[in-house]
């Protein structure tokens, strides 16, 4: 999260987020405080506007995967590690969930998910990952609260995130008790407090839109300059992503994200 008098910017993972941070750092005076978090109560404050980011969800998946294939993200490290590795300070506070999280750890398998991870040009490997990443099985694997949600039954994990990254109330009965699509969007409509969403295909003409409308006048060098900065942090994948994809899988990502899908409009891959 970036935080300036004039914005806050909310970190959606793998759309893009250390490139915005960056570029908002040299033009803003703010600071990072935490990353991947949504916003407090506190930073609603009048004039502030509130930016994120946004990705083609079969291209988010497959980012999201080869970041894993180098060892790296909160996602990599919570599936493949060993069995019986949990925090046990919540057993007090709260003994069913915790005992349906130790349950679910015995029969996790890290071995598969490691394996999925073995070969980021393997398309095969991919695919077997992103069909654990949606069987209902499989989902108190990833970190957090994604398979304790109901939300999880009726959206993928980048659906997950970003409305509970992207809206308030996400602790309210509104939300829990979600029981289909049209009541999800329409939760998302009501809460989503986002006044600007980049999408990481057209990142630094968005990124400039998003600066003026907040109230930060740009010069021509400076709007150059977002132009024509690289990207960062970028995995060691080298395949477009319609590679890794299949007809199933291209089905699998529509169905499962079609609030995303169809919300801003993302056509599937040409396989």
């Amino acid at each position: 999260m970036f935080i300036s008098k004039e914005l806050v910017f909310i970190e959606l993972p793998k759309t893009g987020t250390q490139h915005i941070v960056g570029l908002l750092s040299k033009l803003l005076d703010g600071e990072r405080v935490a990353r991947h978090q949504a916003a407090k109560p506190e930073l609603f404050t009048p004039g502030r506007s509130f930016l994120g980011s946004i990705r083609d969800p079969w291209e988010w998946y497959v980012s999201l995967w080869a970041f894993g294939c180098d060892r790296q993200g909160a996602v990599y490290t919570g599936v493949t590690r060993p069995r019986g590795v949990l925090k046990w300070t919540r057993w007090r506070h709260a003994p069913l969930r915790s005992a349906r999280r130790v349950l679910g750890d015995i029969s996790r398998n890290p071995h598969e998910w490691r394996r999925c991870y073995s070969d980021v040009h393997d398309a095969g490997r991919f695919r077997a990952w992103l069909h654990m990443m949606h069987d209902e099985r499989c989902w108190n694997d990833i970190p957090g609260k994604y398979g304790e949600s109901s939300v999880s039954k009726l959206g993928g994990f980048l659906t997950y995130t970003y409305v509970t990254l992207f809206c308030k109330n996400i602790d309210s009965t509104a939300f829990e008790s979600t029981t289909s699509l049209d009541a999800l969007r329409e939760f998302e409509r009501r809460n989503c407090y986002m006044d600007r969403l980049i999408r990481n295909e057209r990142l630094e003409e968005d990124l400039i839109a998003a600066l003026e409308l907040s109230g930060r006048k740009l010069s021509e060098a400076e709007r150059s300059a977002i132009r024509s900065s690289g990207r960062t942090n970028r995995s060691s994948r080298r395949e477009g992503a319609a590679y890794y994809y299949d007809q199933e899988t291209v089905d699998l990502v529509h169905e499962r994200d079609r609030l995303i899908v169809e919300k801003f409009g993302y056509a599937p891959p040409r396989i």
